[in-house]
């Protein structure tokens, strides 16, 4: 039986406010209760350390699984390939999630589980029954719980959890917009990303919207953490207002990005061609159907600086800052592409080699923030 979870986390609005002073002393007093627990130790391969982050002003949970071996050796959460794959899910760096004041990781099991026959043994139950609950009831700017894998989905859905991780994960909506049950993104699982592509076609560009709308709204929502347990009437309809937006997010049509030399989507989605030069080797009525939004693209100039430089980190994220800045004084451009997926599923095509690190993937993810302003 699932242990109970604080309702607000399901509530269909907002968290109600939690006195400030109560959690500001207790929530660290119970990080460090946490950190120091030894009570399975016994049962763990390379002993207790147990991994998680949290404040009381987080506004993103992610609920998973267990720490993995290499988790464990750097006390980093989601420091292997499957955090990478689910920052590429919820569109944000490094800076942004593991930043505790904006994302709260609290995974089923706290402790590295070790080894069974076919990968990690499941999540050790004496975090949950010990931890969780108090644990949940100190984070009350949650906006947005992710449930990652079927331990966490059993836990904090309880039988409103669909009979298998695939039902749950694809009734995702039911969930929303406070919540999303999504499978684990190891790469362990190949097999199921690539029998259920709808998972990538209509999850994940609302997913990342949520996200995106949730970090946008921070600031707002920093002054609301402040307020006391009497907010004035003014405060109470920016939290409304905060909280309308936010939900409005997981309503909007997706946004998918898919290079154009693949197969056109026939399921009636819009596409646009988002590269400023037309692709190479594609005849003019292979993409008759396809509007050609050059102007959106990234300049001339920019374009030829990306391509002459290297491809590290600190250049993609360069590249990124620049081609923002462009978009922020070129709303002619993404104008009639954000009304558009504001109202309908759309395609972004673009004709580059690389499928994460390009600038449709940029111009995605600012769409999905921009697109709700008029």
């Amino acid at each position: 039986m699932a242990a109970p979870v604080a309702a607000s986390f399901f509530a269909p609005s907002f968290s109600p406010i939690v006195p400030r002073s109560a959690t500001l002393s207790r929530l660290p007093r119970l990080l460090a209760d946490i950190r120091a627990c030894g009570v399975c130790g016994d049962a763990l391969p390379l002993g207790p350390r147990p991994v998680l982050q949290a404040s009381t002003t987080a506004r993103l949970l992610i609920v998973g699984q267990a720490p993995g071996a290499k988790v464990h050796a750097s006390g980093i959460p989601w420091d292997d390939a499957s955090g990478e794959r689910l920052r590429a899910w919820l569109g944000i760096g490094k800076d942004v999630f593991y930043d505790a004041a904006r994302v709260a990781i609290v995974p089923m099991g706290f402790c590295y589980p070790g080894r069974g026959a076919s990968g990690d043994n499941p999540p050790r139950p004496e975090c949950a029954a010990l931890w969780h609950e108090r644990l949940l009831a100190l984070l009350p700017q949650v906006r947005l719980t992710l449930l990652v894998g079927q331990y966490a989905q059993r836990y904090m859905l309880g039988a409103r959890r669909k009979a298998s991780l695939t039902e749950t994960v694809e009734a995702w909506r039911e969930y929303g917009p406070d919540c999303v049950p999504l499978p684990h993104p190891s790469p362990r699982n190949q097999a199921w990303f690539k029998h259920h592509p709808w998972f990538g076609h209509d999850v994940l560009p609302a997913l990342r919207a949520r996200v995106a709308a949730l970090m946008d709204a921070a600031d707002g929502a920093s002054a609301a953490a402040s307020l006391t347990a009497s907010p004035t009437s003014a405060h109470r309809g920016a939290r409304i207002a905060t909280a309308h937006q936010e939900t409005h997010t997981m309503t909007q049509g997706t946004i998918e990005i898919q290079r154009v030399y693949e197969p056109l989507p026939d399921d009636g989605r819009a596409c646009f061609l988002v590269d400023r030069l037309w692709p190479r080797g594609i005849r003019k009525e292979t993409l008759a159907g396809v509007t050609w939004a050059k102007d959106v693209a990234p300049s001339t100039a920019l374009r030829q600086w990306f391509h002459a430089s290297g491809t590290d980190a600190a250049h993609w994220d360069e590249f990124r800052r620049r081609y923002l800045a462009e978009l922020d004084a070129n709303r002619e451009g993404w104008q009639p592409l954000a009304d558009a997926s504001a109202q309908h599923p759309i395609v972004l095509l673009y004709g580059a080699h690389d499928t994460e690190h390009n600038h449709a993937a940029v111009l995605r993810d600012f769409l999905a923030k921009h697109r709700h302003r008029k």
